[in-house]
């Protein structure tokens, strides 16, 4: 076969401090430069983000800049879709970075398997500002605040639910639809489950990977952490199958909140709350010390308790939010 071309579709808002760091990542690829086209929708940013990419657009003719003026990331990937050509489709983030084989690799293996697999992801590795960016990266991949979703990144080859930076086949959009606008995070996820209903697989490797900005404040991640829980009750919403893991964080505020109620009436209630809190902490604070032995450095033992917290219960409130609406 010959070389697939690839359109490589990225939404964005603000992101003047990476957008450029991002579009060299992509231009850098030991992939033919003229078999594949970077698609950035913009959604009306407020700084220097469309300027930027303006510049690389008139030194690049496999660069075009869209707008977005719904400012909806769901939206932003579908003009890209829509404005897109070739054999593949790679799904990507305005403050994301690629290894130099990430469109080699990518749509190597995708060429390699039948068509029963719908895409090829891989993991990421995030790029710490400071210690909190550090200490969400630890947190969201650990088996405690991660849920074993696209945050893990297995040593091999392997099939998965969901994948960050996905290259799709083009006609499974022409099977499934576009990406769905209710979602205005975790949009991909809600599309990853829509492939897996029709009979699907996406294949995950860890042959390349990409390079990921994280939040980096306590205000920003627990925002990121609220919007998430607001999408796992619309994903669950739409589709019943969807893992109950994701129940776990509301479902926990919910029995505590009701045990607190019945604790007004009697004590040992009271002491059922004691006990799960205690138990909570004792665990994250386990998983804090792990990861403060790791990194050598004390100050972590007071950042990671609080992520944990943080992650849960932002994420629960979320949900809850969410189902309210």
């Amino acid at each position: 076969m010959s070389v697939p071309f690839i359109s490589i579709v990225i939404p964005v808002y603000n992101e003047e401090k990476n957008i450029g760091k991002c579009l060299d990542s992509l231009l850098n690829q030991n992939y033919p430069e003229d078999k594949y086209k970077i698609i950035v929708a913009d959604g009306n940013s407020e700084d220097n983000t469309k300027k930027i990419v303006e510049k690389y657009t008139k030194k690049h003719s496999n660069i075009k800049i869209l707008d977005n003026p719904e400012r909806n990331t769901a939206v932003g990937r579908n003009i890209g879709i829509k404005n897109s050509k070739g054999d593949f489709i790679l799904n990507f983030s305005g403050h994301a970075f690629a290894e130099k084989n990430l469109l080699s690799t990518l749509s190597k293996k995708l060429i390699d398997v039948d068509k029963s697999i719908a895409g090829v992801g891989c993991g990421f590795e995030t790029i710490t500002n400071n210690s909190i960016s550090k200490g969400i990266h630890f947190v969201l991949t650990s088996k405690l605040g991660g849920f074993g979703t696209t945050f893990n990144h297995p040593e091999k080859e392997c099939f998965m639910d969901s994948i960050a930076f996905t290259l799709y086949r083009r006609e499974i959009f022409d099977e499934i639809g576009l990406f769905d606008p209710d979602f205005w995070i975790g949009q991909d996820g809600e599309l990853n489950l829509r492939i897996k209903e029709k009979g699907y697989k996406l294949l995950y490797t860890p042959e390349t990977k990409v390079y990921h900005a994280k939040r980096d404040s306590f205000s920003s991640y627990s925002n990121q952490m609220f919007k998430y829980g607001i999408a796992a009750y619309k994903r669950i919403k739409k589709h019943k199958n969807s893992k109950i893991i994701y129940l776990l964080p509301s479902l926990t505020i919910i029995l505590l909140l009701f045990f607190l109620l019945l604790s007004l009436f009697h004590k040992i209630f009271l002491y059922f709350v004691l006990f799960y809190a205690f138990f909570y902490i004792i665990v994250s604070l386990a998983y804090s010390i792990k990861f403060t032995v790791k990194e050598k450095n004390p100050r972590y033992l007071f950042i990671i308790l609080p992520l944990y917290i943080t992650t849960h219960f932002c994420y629960g409130i979320g949900f809850l939010c969410g189902a309210l609406k």
